[in-house]
């Protein structure tokens, strides 16, 4: 954790370093990297931020340039992209330009503020050697950065009423939630033990939040409603490689009940018609399964008309596209329909995790990892996985007495179920906890995305919806668990909305 690593500030004052700036010719911004955002650091290697700054809003030595303008914006106007770079709950570094997983460049080319933060994770250690980052220290370290930012506001370009969160992945889970804490009191005590600055604020103006892995409680019911059709996986931890055990099969059939039993209960509303969503008791029919093939053959819809126009990379044209897909998606030069979820999932994205997929049987995952403790570095924290092995028991006892009683434990520890709470932004929408809460929040998930299950984001986006937060969700056609996306769209979703 402490590798030799330079780090360009002594003092959280950036007004003192302005001879640190540097300029990129390529990029033509100014930069300020590897900054500390917190005096308390236990892993200075991952709470560090950079910033890149569009030429014309700084001179030289980090000087700010007040007349300088780009594509309509001034030092004092232009929007602050704030970046995290979190996976897998993991602890990750801030970006470099042009590194891995830096996406600055259509940002600074639009002529925005950039800030890339990393942030501790599940494995995160202290000097000691102890572990320090579990739930919710990631969130805690992306708000002690936008407080810091803040707090230096003087020295650096942007509008701070303007500030935008992106991420994806556990990242995209990460924006969410700085979108939906913003202030929360919450995080308090996490915040001061962090070295915040606590006469600043840490919410944000919108949220772009990119394939997010959220409500962690329900992810793995969910995951076994989407992919119920599909039986094998990439690793199954209890049967042979790929292929489900007879235990986990008859896991699976009771989470998939499970889950329709707790979409049922959300009463989520569909916001063009109002009308309250639910699923079918098979999990296959009612409002809910259609609003969501609806979301599907939207994202369908639109690749085959970006097709046909041009607008995509590819030079294949939509009738190309469909040879030996007409059994499960047709297309009319208008309109694009998938067949049924059953179908896409087997022929077009198969199952990629195993049953359970994110409180995993063995407490190997990164989930179960985010909630351990230092004597108890991996932890179960799903209860209603305790209670669907517990009606399993008669017919595998073998099974029953190798992860109930871990699993079952879960319900007595409030302290695990005050963590698992704190990362899960359902809890914050709509709901009586007090937040400031973002303007506007954008939602983009790859359709061939198999991390979780599509009705996860879709949950989220309807949440979001209900409580009238403007936010705009679609599914993207052919794109994988990554920032999926088309050129220019959410450059133009950030200028509607600035």
């Amino acid at each position: 954790m402490f590798d030799k690593v330079q780090i360009t500030n002594g003092t959280l004052e950036l007004k003192d370093y302005k001879i640190k700036w540097t300029f990129d010719e390529s990029h033509q911004c100014w930069c300020l990297e590897d900054i500390l955002y917190t005096e308390c650091a236990t892993t200075p290697k991952f709470q560090r931020l950079s910033i890149f700054v569009p030429k014309p809003y700084m001179k030289a030595a980090g000087e700010i340039d007040e007349a300088g303008e780009m594509n309509g914006y001034t030092a004092k106007t232009v929007p602050i992209i704030f970046e995290n770079n979190s996976a897998g709950y993991m602890q990750m570094p801030h970006t470099w330009l042009d590194g891995p997983r830096c996406y600055a460049h259509p940002y600074l080319q639009q002529g925005y503020v950039y800030i890339t933060c990393g942030c501790r994770g599940h494995e995160s250690k202290d000097a000691a050697g102890r572990l320090c980052g579990k739930s919710p220290v990631s969130l805690v370290d992306l708000k002690t950065g936008i407080r810091f930012i803040r707090h230096n506001r003087e020295s650096i370009p942007g509008d701070m009423d303007k500030i935008i969160s992106v991420g994806w992945s556990a990242g995209g889970a990460m924006s969410v939630l700085l979108a939906v804490t913003g202030n929360n009191d919450n995080f308090t005590p996490y915040l001061k033990e962090n070295g915040a600055f606590m006469d600043e604020s840490d919410a944000v103006y919108a949220a772009q939040v990119y394939c997010p892995i959220v409500d962690l409680e329900h992810a793995d019911l969910a995951y076994e409603w989407m992919f119920a059709a599909d039986k094998e996986n990439e690793a199954s931890p209890a049967g042979p490689a790929g292929i489900m055990s007879p235990f986990e099969e008859a896991l699976s059939i009771k989470l998939q009940k499970a889950y329709v039993d707790y979409f049922n209960s959300l009463q989520l509303r569909d916001p063009d018609t109002g009308e309250i969503l639910c699923l079918s008791a098979d999990g296959r029919d009612g409002s809910g399964y259609d609003y969501l093939m609806k979301k599907l053959n939207e994202a369908a819809t639109t690749y085959f008309t970006k097709l046909e126009k041009g607008e995509l990379p590819e030079r294949y044209s939509p009738e190309d596209y469909l040879r030996g897909k007409s059994d499960w998606l047709s297309w009319d030069g208008q309109h694009a329909v998938i067949q049924d979820l059953d179908s896409y999932v087997l022929k077009h994205r198969r199952r990629m995790k195993p049953c359970t997929s994110f409180d995993i049987l063995k407490n190997e995952s990164g989930e179960n990892k985010v909630f351990g403790t230092p004597e108890h570095p991996a932890m179960h924290f799903n209860g209603t996985i305790a209670k669907a092995i517990w009606e399993l028991k008669e017919d595998f006892p073998n099974e029953y007495e190798k992860y109930y009683w871990a699993y079952a434990a879960v319900s007595e520890d409030q302290e695990l179920k005050r963590r698992v709470y704190l990362i899960n932004p359902l809890n914050y929408i709509g709901t009586k906890e007090k937040s400031d809460i973002a303007k506007y929040c954008r939602i983009r998930v790859g359709a061939s995305d198999a991390d979780t299950s599509f009705s996860v984001s879709m949950t989220l986006a309807l949440k979001l919806m209900q409580a009238k937060i403007p936010t705009d969700y679609q599914f993207v056609w052919e794109k994988p668990h990554c920032e999926a996306d088309y050129e220019g769209e959410v450059i133009a979703w950030i200028e509607s909305i600035v």
